[in-house]
């Protein structure tokens, strides 16, 4: 399973770095309240802390997304990626089930972790292999 679509690799990277700017990166990094509205959380108060901390992942994200186009065309950086990436997706699916868990989180953020599943998946599907 792990990189039976390997030689597709380059792609995925492609198809990953826009989903992560236009899902996360770029509306967290823009406006990180409204998304925050999109996915249900009860945001009643705009503080500088919850803004800024918003901005910062989205940052981060679009930061993520742009480098994975750029990894797309370098054969030899991709495993790195790879691996980075694979970490931070199972980081997201450990934190959304202890989300879940706990009830800390709207139940948007609860049926996403079947996202972070299919992506972790995907990403071992497309693991460069050469």
């Amino acid at each position: 399973m792990i990189g039976i679509l390997g030689a597709y690799s380059g792609i995925y990277l492609y198809v990953v770095g826009a989903a992560t700017l236009a899902g996360f990166g770029v509306p967290l990094l823009v406006a990180p309240l409204t998304w925050g509205r999109w996915f249900r959380w009860d945001v009643q108060q705009a503080t500088p802390l919850t803004v800024f901390l918003g901005r910062s992942v989205g940052m981060f994200l679009c930061v993520l997304g742009v480098y994975a186009f750029r990894v797309s065309g370098v054969p030899a950086a991709q495993p790195f990626f790879f691996e980075l990436l694979l970490w931070i997706l199972v980081g997201m699916l450990a934190l959304h089930i202890y989300g879940a868990i706990v009830r800390a989180q709207p139940w948007t953020e609860t049926v996403e972790i079947a996202l972070w599943v299919i992506l972790i998946l995907a990403t071992l599907v497309f693991y460069p292999t050469g």
